[in-house]
């Protein structure tokens, strides 16, 4: 079957109209604008910028095992003694550490881990746990990506070897 030209172009303008009216009848203009503004600004993981943290933490000399941790903000200020804030829990993506127990632990597998602990029952539970064989001096370090993450709520102490400085990289979520 072949068409003239009249009906060719009418076939066209059909399909044409069907395809346009059942594209855009299947959503409104503010449902399709809804999409792109609610999706944008995301970070990689799924965030917004602005509840992204980096934490630089020290284990304590004084309080055993305790690690302090001062958050970099993204204009560059730092607040010192970073804690979760209430109402807001800390998902850690991320960890960096790094351990210097000198030259006569050269070789030897060294273990990092992280622990918290509840302040009112101070019991601990362990969420993170690597190792990695100490170089020529002693150091031992490693960056980790962690496939599920762990959660650190407001109230709840970070432990880690006193030796130890640790880079932890995540983000908050707002929990009520």
């Amino acid at each position: 079957m072949i068409l003239n030209r009249k009906e060719g172009i009418i076939v066209t303008i059909v399909v044409l109209a069907t395809f346009i009216t059942g594209t855009f009848a299947s959503a409104s203009a503010s449902q399709v604008l809804n999409v792109f503004v609610t999706n944008f600004p995301k970070t990689h993981l799924g965030q917004e910028p602005a509840s992204l943290v980096t934490l630089r933490c020290q284990g304590s000399l004084v309080i055993a095992r305790e690690l302090f941790c001062t958050r970099s903000h993204s204009d560059g200020t730092v607040q010192e003694n970073f804690t979760v804030p209430a109402g807001s829990v800390l998902v850690v993506t991320d960890v960096s550490w790094r351990i210097d127990r000198g030259r006569g632990d050269a070789g030897n597998s060294t273990i990092f881990t992280i622990e918290l602990r509840q302040h009112l029952s101070n019991q601990r539970s362990l969420v993170f746990i690597s190792y990695q064989v100490a170089d020529v001096d002693g150091v031992a370090f490693k960056d980790e990506h962690l496939t599920a993450g762990f959660v650190v709520s407001p109230g709840v102490t970070m432990m880690a070897p006193s030796d130890s400085l640790a880079m932890l990289y995540g983000y908050l979520v707002k929990t009520g």
